[in-house]
């Protein structure tokens, strides 16, 4: 057993026949490298980055779709709401696709759905995320969701701005208005 935990000594046979193949690349490099590739193991190359799309803009995902805020509330209206649910899990899922961050289309239907209120304050306080993490002054925050408390006007003016942030984001990124 103690010879499993000792070192064998230099002068046994196995190093010295491996030693042959060790000192082969460096005969070949010359000298002065031969320390260098001895001493640094080849570095592998780093992982791709995880959650974000790479894309030209500097590591951020693809732009969303820009969409007319008055458009949004006409067909919001005339369907009762439910173009408002397809409105709010699109603008969440490219929010989350753009930036990496936020909650995601799913959980933000299923937040609008049972507990629609949330959306209000959430969905303006990404989309100032998204600006902050890009260095640049927050458009819009959660408080913008108090503007919905104003009767009638008051969801109107919070289409607005929030619609108007996200579609001045993706033009930023370099979509176009069809």
């Amino acid at each position: 057993m103690s010879d499993m935990t000792t070192p064998p000594p230099e002068d046994s046979e196995a190093p010295s026949a491996e030693a042959p193949p060790a000192e082969a690349p460096p005969a070949e490099a010359p000298a002065a490298e031969a320390p260098r590739a001895e001493s640094a193991p080849p570095v592998p190359a780093p992982p791709p980055p995880t959650g974000v799309a790479p894309s030209g803009a500097g590591g951020w995902g693809p732009p969303g779709k820009i969409r007319s805020w008055g458009v949004v509330a006409v067909l919001t209206i005339i369907t009762c709401g439910i173009y408002g649910l397809f409105w709010q899990y699109y603008v969440f899922e490219e929010d989350k696709q753009h930036s990496g961050d936020g909650v995601g289309g799913v959980v933000g239907v299923i937040l609008a759905i049972f507990i629609g209120i949330v959306n209000i304050f959430l969905l303006p306080a990404e989309v100032g995320n998204i600006y902050a993490k890009a260095g640049q002054e927050k458009p819009v925050s959660g408080v913008t969701g108090f503007w919905v408390l104003i009767p009638i006007v008051g969801w109107f003016i919070w289409l607005y701005k929030v619609q108007t942030a996200i579609n001045t984001r993706w033009e930023q990124m370099g979509a176009v208005r069809a």
